[in-house]
């Protein structure tokens, strides 16, 4: 296992010069923490499993004790050449150096649907497109398990009435479920963040809330209506523009029963579902 000595040695050896710090990353270097992570994936037999940032290789070394078909993806070439040397010998280890965001799962899920895990310590700078990412391809993904700020973990797995309730929260929602497994102290990492970090595991939903022909209806309702978060919803919709005066919308409301004064993180996706087609039945 990889520890702060075996990283400065990695960099040393391969005359990286390089920073972690200055670089912005930070390396989960806690055995134990690496080893739940592998658990919680839990790849079976068979089961193919695609690491996101591989870096120097940590959780890679973890995960390779449980899987049978593990790819890592690592955009940064440094860190791909050191990856080849720790694990290129290996039968179950395929390296693809490429940026994760404009790969195809389908190549890698064999294009069987469902059938893919996903692992990754994520920089907290591209989780939000990351989680874009699975939600536009989420048709091949069976399970994945994503080490983030706890801070963003708390908000996806929120309910409706908390204060860090958001759009993010449901974007996920319409086609996850998420839980947290666990915690990570920052102590975990080489160099230390400055923030605790979670594993968020996401399983998709085998009746997903929203019809697939009125999900982009529905997620632009949220990020409209979220824009505007401290507004009421009728206020919210008003500012965003929706094509219908403040009139029309107040008169829909009523005869559909929503009380026009709530705010939008009250609603949960099935209410979101009945406002967007309360918004988009003809005149």
């Amino acid at each position: 296992m990889l520890n702060v000595r075996a990283i400065k040695d990695l960099i040393r050896q391969h005359n990286l010069g390089i920073s972690p710090r200055r670089m912005g990353q930070h390396f989960l270097v806690d055995p134990k923490a690496l080893a739940r992570i592998a658990e919680t994936v839990g790849a079976a037999p068979g089961e193919r499993v695609l690491e996101i940032g591989a870096g120097l290789g940590a959780l890679t070394e973890a995960l390779l004790e449980t899987s049978p078909h593990l790819t890592g993806v690592e955009r940064d070439p440094r860190f791909a050449k050191i990856l080849e040397s720790r694990f290129g010998s290996m039968e179950n280890f395929k390296l693809v150096q490429a940026d994760i965001l404009r790969l195809d799962l389908a190549d890698y899920a064999n294009r069987e649907p469902h059938s893919l895990l996903i692992a990754g310590n994520i920089p907290y700078s591209i989780t939000s497109p990351i989680l874009e990412f699975l939600l536009h391809q989420r048709v091949w993904v069976k399970r994945a398990v994503l080490t983030i700020q706890k801070e963003v973990a708390q908000r996806i797995v929120a309910q409706p009435g908390n204060k860090i309730y958001s759009s993010v929260t449901l974007l996920v929602q319409v086609a996850f479920k998420p839980s947290i497994a666990f915690t990570i102290s920052p102590g975990a990492f080489y160099p230390q963040p400055e923030v605790t970090s979670a594993v968020l595991r996401l399983d998709p939903l085998a009746e997903p809330p929203v019809p697939p022909e009125e999900e982009e209806a529905v997620r632009k309702l949220i990020r409209l209506i979220f824009t505007h978060r401290r507004k009421t919803v009728l206020n919210a919709l008003c500012i965003s523009g929706v094509g219908l005066s403040k009139e029309e919308v107040l008169s829909r409301f009523q005869e559909a029963g929503i009380d026009p004064v709530r705010r939008p993180e009250t609603f949960d996706l099935q209410e979101l579902v009945a406002l967007h087609r309360i918004l988009a039945k003809p005149r």
